[in-house]
């Protein structure tokens, strides 16, 4: 399944349905409507307004609702590009752990589900041979979900402070990819700004991709086992 996304083209997509959006659901609102529309909200929540994300990062997993990609281009769309991804780490970890929660010790019928896909059994193969390496792949392929990322690691034996070691470090570029993104909902009368918020993207993502593909063959990770 993996295989068969080809995550510049999943850039280029998201952007376009970015813009789609902008252009046809809110016609009326200019950069400047945004981020003043932006700027209210914060005044209005203030600080409880991270408050709020992180408990919605918490929750969303926890009862396995899959919007946390759309929670980490909130927060760039709210805070900027890097705020935004300070905001979001913060949730990604939350998820993390209730997501972790959730399928360890709550509702143990979401592992025995996950665990018969072809797909996650694979992924659960891999990570039983090759252990944190497979792992630290599995969070840095930020194009597969976040949320099931973390059910696929939560049905492993690593423990949830070895699991939120690897996410803190593998879900930074995929962090900071979508809090530009985000950044970028706001700036689309400004091209030269927009282009730097799908450039760092891009960059991201060209460089997560090789580092996975060097990795995976130097470890043999995905080949057919006997």
């Amino acid at each position: 399944m993996i295989k068969k996304i080809n995550p510049v083209l999943l850039l280029v997509v998201l952007s376009v349905l970015v813009f789609l959006i902008r252009k046809f659901l809110f016609p009326d609102y200019s950069d400047a409507a945004l981020i003043s529309h932006f700027e209210r909200l914060l005044s209005i929540l203030g600080v409880l307004s991270i408050v709020y994300l992180l408990l919605l990062y918490f929750i969303c997993s926890f009862f396995f609702i899959p919007i946390l990609i759309p929670l980490n281009i909130v927060c760039g769309a709210l805070f900027g590009p890097f705020l935004g991804s300070v905001v979001s780490l913060a949730g990604i970890l939350l998820s993390c752990i209730g997501s972790t929660i959730s399928v360890r010790y709550v509702f143990k019928g979401m592992a025995n589900l996950a665990s018969r896909q072809k797909e996650v059994k694979k992924f659960l193969g891999q990570i039983d041979r090759y252990g944190f390496v497979a792992a630290i792949l599995v969070r840095l392929t930020f194009f597969v979900p976040y949320l099931l990322q973390n059910i696929i690691l939560a049905l492993t034996a690593i423990r949830l402070n070895e699991l939120l070691l690897l996410t803190f470090f593998g879900a930074i570029p995929g962090v900071i990819s979508y809090s530009f993104i985000g950044a970028g909902l706001v700036s689309f009368d400004d091209a030269g700004t927009y282009g730097t918020y799908l450039l760092v993207p891009a960059i991201f993502l060209a460089l997560v991709t090789l580092f996975i593909n060097t990795t995976r063959r130097q470890f043999g990770i995905g080949r057919d086992e006997d």
